[in-house]
């Protein structure tokens, strides 16, 4: 069964965008449904370094927005960074890393991850396909499905493309904080392993509330990313 996941990684990595490092990594996630969800790093010119999204975190996020609660197996082309260790930790079940034909558990390669319990959510727990009429919707529809047991934050963000795709992310954090990522990271990622990398965002809207917020620099990224998008944020209602 591992070794047919494996051989998702050469389809997964073609989905990586390197414009920093050229490098390409390609990871494919096994989720208890039985289905295989595919994840590749995407690296965005002009802006930081932590502002990457790692194969395995795309994984996790085309898991997510798929529904999938559970996931048993990820196979990578590339060892896993201790960054996305850390981050596969906030699923908080058992998971076989796959690499080279050998299945080893992911306390194999993070024997003493640091941990925070907050409740009794896991990075999975939320997992939805979202749907909305519109943008506003959309974008508060994801922010009830983010995952964000640390801070409380809940923000999402929908944005379209040229062509008229629609795409939605949320936040999802780590108890180690800096591997969290950011509902506009979420958001891109899903629409370059949709292949729509080069579909430029033509809008976007973000909608959120807590202490640790994307608006404050939603506008300055975006101008990075896409100079021509109209850019909202919207109030979030109380109601999570």
């Amino acid at each position: 069964m591992y070794a047919e996941l494996a051989a998702f990684l050469d389809e997964a990595a073609r989905a990586a965008r390197t414009p920093l490092s050229g490098f390409r990594v390609g990871a494919a996630a096994l989720g208890s449904s039985g289905r295989v969800y595919l994840g590749a790093n995407q690296e965005f010119a002009g802006l930081p370094l932590n502002f990457t999204v790692h194969a395995e975190q795309a994984a996790a996020i085309a898991a997510r927005a798929h529904g999938e609660t559970r996931l048993i197996a990820l196979a990578v082309s590339a060892a896993p960074c201790g960054y996305c260790r850390q981050f596969l930790t906030e699923l908080k079940a058992p998971l076989d890393i796959v690499r080279n034909g050998e299945a080893r558990p992911l306390g194999a390669y993070l024997p003493h991850a640091f941990v925070l319990e907050r409740g009794g959510e896991n990075l999975l727990t939320r997992a939805a396909v979202l749907k909305a009429a519109d943008l506003d919707g959309l974008a508060r529809a994801a922010a009830a499905h983010g995952y964000a047991p640390y801070t409380g934050t809940r923000s999402g963000l929908a944005l379209r493309t040229a062509s008229g795709r629609v795409y939605a992310g949320c936040l999802l954090e780590s108890g180690a904080y800096n591997p969290s990522l950011t509902a506009l990271q979420t958001a891109l990622t899903l629409r370059a392993l949709d292949g729509a990398a080069d579909d430029p965002v033509a809008a976007a809207v973000l909608a959120e509330a807590g202490p640790a917020p994307l608006a404050p620099l939603l506008p300055a990224l975006l101008a990075r990313i896409a100079p021509r998008a109209e850019v909202r944020t919207i109030p979030l209602n109380d109601v999570s």
